[in-house]
């Protein structure tokens, strides 16, 4: 199908174009051979209508005959003589509607004889307007897959580098255990093998509900509860109309992970993580909240785990998905916000603002 008629708008827009170019058609014919301007309607607008379903074709030659794969001399013979064909068809329509209105308009045979080199000469040229535009279109096309496909592979590659990163993290975590505390150790390995379980199911997916999401989260808190003990300490608060929203898997994680490792873990006494989800429109918005020590010695960063979700909501969304950082207090505050279309089977109120 041709991509004018995907969309109401595309199509508009089309038939808006034409406009000009008929006003155009009726002047060249008017001036060519001395015709009124209601003789000039009256042969314009059947001849434009078919010149205007006709420029049509070029998307079906131009994709048979792409630019970069075919030779010069096929390519401009195709199209000249397809423009000349058009162009003769186009001549004819105007032929019959002068022989039918000839019988009310005496003489219209005779004036329009005159214009009929000009007419078939604009035809051909606004032909060949219409292939350089097809072969524009069909660029822009190509450009956007490229885009597409692109935007997969990176966030495909994003996705492989998560499980690495926390599993290093985890290591290290149980290895340091194993000489305190080796029943805590024992208890981590079981903990991060149900994570990995879950995070490799879930991670094949491009997408999963964020029901799900929050459930891996939370697997991931129980390995480092562990650790850390009563120094962890984890609050939640929800909107249940968040669950059946769409999210890459394995996005929160690394946010939480962010948390603990610069927050919680720099606090003699522990920390608050505070995990807060609502969905405000067609927009889900989680903000993750924890306090850290200012005076603490500052950690080596190698900045992935929020760089990771930037690159993977930039290579998802676009510029539609967002990540924001705050400092106030002695608190660090992250704030995501992920598109969730409003699904019309289930309607919900507006829920309160984070």
């Amino acid at each position: 199908m041709h991509p004018l008629f995907r969309t109401r708008s595309a199509f508009i827009a089309y038939l808006a174009a034409w406009l000009p170019l008929a006003a155009m058609f009726g002047f060249m014919l008017n001036l060519s051979g001395g015709l009124t301007a209601g003789e000039s309607v009256t042969i314009t607008v059947p001849s434009v209508i078919v010149l205007m379903a006709l420029a049509l074709s070029p998307w079906y030659t131009c994709r048979a005959l792409p630019l970069g794969s075919t030779a010069p001399a096929k390519l401009v013979a195709a199209h000249v003589i397809a423009a000349m064909c058009v162009s003769t068809a186009v001549v004819l329509v105007a032929r019959i509607t002068v022989a039918v209105c000839d019988m009310w308009l005496p003489g219209l045979d005779a004036r329009f004889r005159a214009a009929v080199p000009v007419t078939a000469f604009m035809v051909l040229l606004i032909y060949l307007l219409s292939v350089a535009l097809h072969y524009t279109l069909l660029a822009v096309q190509s450009s956007k897959q490229a885009e597409i496909l692109s935007r997969e592979a990176e966030l495909k590659a994003l996705k492989a580098q998560v499980n690495p990163h926390f599993l290093f993290n985890s290591l290290n975590s149980i290895s340091a255990l194993t000489a305190t505390n080796p029943s805590a150790a024992r208890e981590m390995c079981i903990r991060l093998s149900d994570f990995l379980r879950s995070s490799l199911r879930l991670g094949e997916r491009a997408s999963i509900p964020f029901s799900e999401e929050l459930a891996l989260a939370r697997t991931y808190l129980e390995v480092e509860q562990v650790r850390f003990g009563n120094r962890l300490r984890v609050r939640q608060d929800l909107d249940p109309a968040c669950d059946d929203c769409e999210v890459p898997p394995l996005l929160v994680q690394p946010l939480i992970e962010n948390a603990i490792k610069h927050g919680v873990a720099t606090l003699v006494d522990g920390g608050e993580i505070a995990i807060r989800g609502r969905r405000i429109q067609n927009k889900v918005c989680v903000v993750i909240e924890n306090s850290f020590d200012p005076d603490a010695p500052v950690m080596r960063r190698n900045g992935f785990g929020l760089a990771s979700v930037r690159n993977r909501l930039r290579a998802r969304y676009g510029n539609s998905g967002r990540l924001e950082t705050e400092v106030e207090n002695n608190q660090y505050r992250v704030v995501l916000t992920l598109p969730c279309p409003a699904r019309p089977e289930k309607l919900r109120p507006p829920a309160q603002p984070i």
